[in-house]
C-alpha cells in the first residue's frame, strides 16, 4: 500500500530546523539524517524540496532520541515568518489580520500540498483547522503540533506578541508532558479531539499588521498567486492526481480520462506514470477514499450518509461495504471507538 504522502515535499529548511534544535538538545544529527534517509548535502539549499516522509522520519528520530515532548514547540519558535519568502511577505504586508490569515489559507500550497488550512469566523473567534490526511505516526503527530504552534508564532510576529489562543485541539493523544504546549498557546489543549484546530481571538482579525503596506500587499499577492500556479504545475503528477481525485469525489466515481484531462495529460500517460509509482488509477482512488473516510469519521458532526456522498458513493451501504473491506469493521464501529 502506497503512502498517502508519496510525491509530497517540504522545503529542506524544515529538516534543518529540526536537526538544529534537536542537536542543541543532545540528539545525534548523523543518526537523525540517517533515519530520514537524507544525505547532509540534501540540506545545503534551504529551499530544496525533500520528501515529506523524510521530514516525518526526522521528527520521529529526534523525538525518540530525546524523549522531549517540548521539541515541536521549540522548533516552531525558531521560525521567522521571513523563512517563507513570498508567502511570508504577502502575510506581513496584508492590511488586516483577517486578510493575513486568509493569505495563509489561500497561498499555503506554495510551501506544500500535503496539508491545508481552513478558516471560519465564529462567535468564539477565528477557528483555523489544519487538515492533513494519513496515519497519525509519531512524525506526523509532532509535525502537526509544530505546524499549529508555528501559525500562532507567526501571528504574534505579524500582529503582536501578546496574542493568546482561545482554544487548541489535536486529533491525537496527549504526550506525557504538554506543559510547553499550554505555555506556548496560552490555553489548555484538548487531545483526542475531532480536529486539529486553533481558535484565535476575533479582535486580531481587524488588527493592522505592523508592516501593513497597501502597495507591497498588492505586489506580494500577485507574486504569491504566480508562485502558487508554478507550484501547481511543478507538483509531482501523483500528488496532483491525488488532489484532483479528492476534489472530484463528491461528484461520484472519478474517471481516469477526466482526471488526466484536468491535469493536462493523456489517460495513457497518467496510467503509465501511476504504474511507474507501482500503483494504478483504481488503487489511487481507493487510497484517497480510505484516507478521506478516516478523516471525515473523526468529525462527529458529519453523518455517515454525508460521508458516503462526500466520497462519491451512491448510497451508505456501498460506503459501508468498502470501509469494511479497508478496515475490517463497519464505519459505525470505527467511529464508536475512534
Amino acid at each position: 500500500m502506497r503512502s498517502p504522502f508519496a510525491g509530497f515535499t517540504l522545503p529542506a529548511f524544515f529538516v534543518r530546523a529540526i536537526a538544529a534544535e534537536a542537536t542543541k538538545r543532545g540528539a545525534s544529527r548523523a543518526k537523525l539524517l540517517a533515519d530520514a534517509r537524507l544525505a547532509d548535502d540534501a540540506l545545503a539549499d534551504p529551499e530544496e524540496p525533500v520528501p515529506l516522509a523524510a521530514v516525518f522520519d526526522a521528527w520521529a528520530s529526534a523525538m525518540r532520541q530525546l524523549r522531549d515532548d517540548a521539541l515541536p514547540i521549540a522548533v516552531a519558535r525558531t521560525f521567522a515568518i521571513e523563512h517563507y519568502p513570498t508567502l511570508g511577505f504577502a502575510v506581513m504586508t496584508a492590511p488586516t489580520g483577517r486578510e493575513a490569515l486568509a493569505r495563509v489559507v489561500r497561498f499555503g500550497g506554495i510551501v506544500s500540498r500535503s496539508g491545508r488550512w481552513t478558516i471560519e469566523e465564529r462567535r468564539d473567534g477565528a477557528r483555523l483547522r489544519w487538515i492533513r490526511d494519513g496515519e497519525r505516526t509519531l512524525g506526523h503527530r509532532v509535525a502537526n503540533e509544530s505546524a499549529m504552534a508555528e501559525l500562532l508564532h507567526a501571528s504574534r510576529q505579524t500582529l503582536g506578541a501578546d496574542i493568546r489562543a482561545l482554544g487548541v485541539s489535536f486529533r491525537h493523544a496527549a504526550p506525557p508532558n504538554d506543559r510547553a504546549h499550554v505555555a506556548h498557546f496560552g490555553a489548555p489543549v484538548r487531545w483526542n479531539a475531532d480536529e486539529d484546530a486553533l481558535v484565535l481571538p476575533s479582535a486580531m482579525l481587524d488588527a493592522v499588521p505592523r508592516l501593513a503596506n497597501p502597495a507591497l500587499a498588492r505586489h506580494f499577492e500577485r507574486e504569491a498567486t504566480l508562485r502558487l500556479r508554478e507550484a501547481d504545475a511543478d507538483a509531482p503528477l501523483l500528488a496532483r492526481a491525488r488532489a484532483a481525485v479528492t476534489a472530484a469525489l463528491p461528484s461520484g466515481d472519478p474517471a481516469c480520462a477526466a482526471i488526466a484531462k484536468q491535469l493536462g495529460t493523456s489517460e495513457r500517460s497518467l496510467r503509465r506514470a501511476l504504474a511507474a509509482e507501482r500503483t494504478s488509477f483504481r488503487a489511487l482512488v481507493e487510497d484517497v477514499r480510505r484516507d478521506r473516510a478516516r478523516l471525515l469519521l473523526a468529525d462527529r458532526r458529519t453523518s455517515l450518509g454525508e460521508i458516503a456522498l462526500a466520497l462519491g458513493f451512491s448510497e451508505l451501504s456501498a460506503f459501508s461495504r468498502a470501509f469494511k473491506r479497508w478496515e475490517g469493521r463497519a464505519p459505525r464501529e470505527a467511529r464508536a471507538v475512534g
